[in-house]
């Protein structure tokens, strides 16, 4: 952080003290509609900390690594190298368009049966411009990367097998598939994220559990929502609370 940006943000947190310092003086932090909203702002900062320190231990990298070596061979996904042609239609495309479509994806893999390259038909006529220009070279997909339809015809094709159009909700393909379909394991590195977020949500919903044992509450949800003086009521008390 620059000194500009560094004096900016002490200015801002100045500023914002001041009009706090105010509202203070002016009795505004008594009145009941703010009390809410502090107690509200209160109830989350707590909350979070306490997230962060129970479950710190679960998302660490010794624990991260841990976990990956138990899961490891569930993380395997397939994947396949392929190139492909598409005619695009949109959501909204009438019948006529789409049987337009279906006629021209026929036509160019007669075109490559025929005996011209895929490369060159691709160039040529391929509507996903990016891959064209690559001679319709998509490189390694794995599953779940791309629509499922379209996955599963790549990955029944064996090496060099071309495919006969085929729709998915995109419009029509023909796809030539490179390599044979092979299962892999994503490196620790690559499956850090997916991990950390799992097990976040695991400790998580264990934590809530635990809490729900040691501090029992109360619903009132008829009185979620309703109006004291200004003041929304959380229609939840820890029991023993009045």
């Amino acid at each position: 952080m620059n000194s500009d940006t560094r004096d900016g943000h002490l200015e801002a947190l100045i500023d914002r003290t001041r009009l706090a310092e105010q509202a203070s003086a002016l009795g505004l932090d008594k009145r009941p509609d703010i009390l809410a909203q502090l107690a509200a702002s209160r109830r989350e900062v707590l909350a979070q900390a306490l997230l962060q320190q129970e479950l710190k231990h679960v998302t660490d990298e010794a624990a991260l690594r841990r976990r990956y070596d138990d899961v490891k061979s569930t993380l395997a996904r397939r994947q396949v190298h392929v190139r492909h042609i598409i005619i695009r239609w949109s959501d909204n495309a009438t019948e006529a368009e789409r049987r337009g479509a279906r006629d021209r994806a026929n036509m160019l893999y007669a075109r490559i049966l025929g005996g011209e390259s895929f490369e060159a038909v691709a160039r040529e006529t391929s509507q996903d411009e990016a891959s064209a220009a690559r001679g319709g070279e998509l490189g390694i997909i794995r599953e779940g990367q791309v629509h499922s339809m379209f996955f599963e015809a790549a990955a029944a094709l064996k090496q060099d097998e071309l495919s006969r159009p085929f729709e998915t909700p995109y419009g029509i393909h023909v796809v030539q598939a490179l390599a044979a379909v092979e299962s892999v394991v994503p490196s620790f590195e690559e499956a850090k994220g997916r991990l950390g977020a799992d097990a976040r949500r695991e400790a998580e919903s264990r934590l809530k559990k635990d809490l729900e044992v040691k501090i029992p509450v109360k619903r009132f949800s008829d009185a979620l929502g309703a109006p004291d003086a200004g003041v929304p009521s959380s229609g939840a008390s820890k029991e023993g609370e009045t």
